[in-house]
């Protein structure tokens, strides 16, 4: 997607070309328009603090564009992500209504373009309009997303385990057969394993085995998945 496209700082939703089937995408009329004029579209860059660990959120953050990471602290002070948000998806609904802090930090992985609606707000049109029942599925997506992912992430029995499912989880739907699948590497080392629940050094020597057995290459900043029949029969 070009830029042009993928940032549209435009604050009408009912237009908006980047609209997705999503909850708050797909409002009725009369609602989302009213989402467009208490909502704020900004872009913001990349390692973007939207929501803090622990902290009341000042209101909601609608990803419009982009991806966000979702990380916590753990008691002995490692840092683990959960998961990574993609676009539409609405960060900071479930503390918004429960008026409880963040369970999780979330912190933008790219350039985003991202929709603000403050926290008085965003409760007056769910009051106003009827929204509760788009909440709640929109709640319920979030958390059966992260549990899947976590899941995904504790039946695994190895590093080298959950390392390929890692990478194969980036990979589309669109990436069939054993073709090489080319993965922009946005993540470090520490990223990596604070995803699979590890240490950066485990990363780099599993990520240097899986080279040394052409299952991966490097090609710049671009990570190719070489013989993905192979990952697959890793991560199983």
């Amino acid at each position: 997607m070009s830029l042009q496209h993928r940032y549209l700082l435009s604050d009408d939703c009912l237009h908006c070309t980047l609209k997705s089937d999503s909850n708050f995408c797909n409002l009725p009329v009369e609602p989302l328009s009213r989402l467009s004029e208490i909502g704020h579209s900004s872009l913001f860059p990349a390692d973007a603090l939207l929501l803090a660990e622990a902290q009341i959120p000042r209101g909601v953050f609608i990803i419009c564009s982009g991806r966000v990471k979702l990380s916590l602290v753990t008691r002995d002070a490692k840092t683990v992500i959960l998961k990574i948000a993609g676009e539409r998806q609405v960060m900071g609904l479930s503390s918004v209504l429960s008026g409880r802090p963040s369970p999780v930090t979330v912190t933008t992985v790219e350039p985003c373009q991202i929709k603000f609606v403050d926290q008085a707000s965003i409760r007056r049109l769910i009051d106003e309009m009827g929204l509760a029942l788009n909440c709640a599925q929109e709640i319920g997506r979030e958390v059966q997303s992260t549990f899947l992912d976590v899941y995904e992430l504790l039946m695994a029995r190895s590093s080298t385990e959950k390392l390929a499912r890692l990478l194969l989880s980036w990979a589309t739907p669109d990436d069939d057969g054993n073709f090489d699948v080319r993965l922009a590497s946005d993540f470090t080392h520490e990223e990596m394993a604070q995803m699979i629940g590890s240490s950066r050094e485990t990363v780099t020597r599993l990520l240097s085995d899986l080279k040394r057995r052409d299952l991966i290459r490097m090609e710049g900043s671009i990570l190719v998945i070489a013989d993905k029949v192979a990952l697959q029969a890793i991560a199983a």
